[in-house]
């Protein structure tokens, strides 16, 4: 395999590829501890598509209003129309206005932090029965893009992700169906040495963010990114 020239969108497609090439061997790998609960499916499926979402966003999104020169791992020289696109669709738009949106599919919850669920622990029989209404998908339906991808990135870096079953609950060896992806939003720290908010740290956390999709809705919403992502480019999958 060669080296990709555009590291940002060539890696999502790369990674795409073994997903889809191999899923039929990740079907018969079973855990070693506990081969009754089924196929590392989710274990797979999961661990390839954090880079497939967070390179292109570090590569690209991160940077836009950036100066040139400023960043070390910085892919928009290479194509100004992967810029615009992100700018456009992530940092400007509505999530249902994506490309890669499906309907219905994604849902939407925020918590208060007296509330605050430890997904090591399970979701509770109440916000699983919220993440499921009709109003959780209205929510994911109407958020702009860029909390939604700050939602779903952040909760890929800190480990914010629970497993659920088929009707959205934590069900302990139950196959796996949803993915909940949950991420903190904290406010920023008053700063002691000037006015204003300092940018170093956290302040107090303010609430918990949470996107529910299922399995196969994610599958195929990684489709669509990767070819929104190609779109944006002049890069051949073929190619890849």
């Amino acid at each position: 395999m060669g080296n990709p020239k555009h590291y940002g969108i060539e890696l999502p497609v790369r990674c795409l590829e073994l997903i889809e090439k191999l899923w039929p061997a990740a079907c018969e790998v079973h855990g070693g501890e506990r081969p009754d609960l089924g196929p590392l499916t989710s274990t797979f499926l999961l661990s390839m598509s954090i880079p497939v979402i967070n390179i292109p966003l570090e590569r690209i999104e991160r940077h836009i209003n950036k100066p040139e020169g400023a960043t070390y791992a910085d892919d928009r020289h290479l194509n100004a129309e992967a810029e615009k696109a992100f700018d456009d669709v992530i940092r400007k738009g509505r999530l249902s206005d994506a490309p890669f949106y499906q309907t219905g599919v994604w849902h939407f919850v925020q918590v208060e932090p007296k509330t605050l669920p430890n997904i090591a622990k399970g979701l509770s029989t109440e916000l699983a029965n919220e993440l499921r209404g009709a109003d959780a998908e209205k929510r994911a339906h109407e958020m702009n893009a860029s909390q939604w991808v700050s939602v779903l990135r952040n909760a890929m870096a800190h480990g914010g992700i629970a497993y659920l079953d088929e009707n959205g609950h934590s069900t302990d060896g139950a196959a796996v169906r949803m993915y909940a992806f949950v991420s903190g939003k904290y406010g920023k720290p008053q700063c002691q040495h000037a006015e204003g908010d300092c940018r170093f740290g956290m302040g107090e956390l303010e609430r918990i963010n949470i996107l529910r999709i299922s399995e196969d809705n994610y599958k195929e919403f990684l489709r669509r990114w990767v070819a929104w992502l190609v779109d944006t480019t002049l890069v051949n999958k073929t190619a890849a």
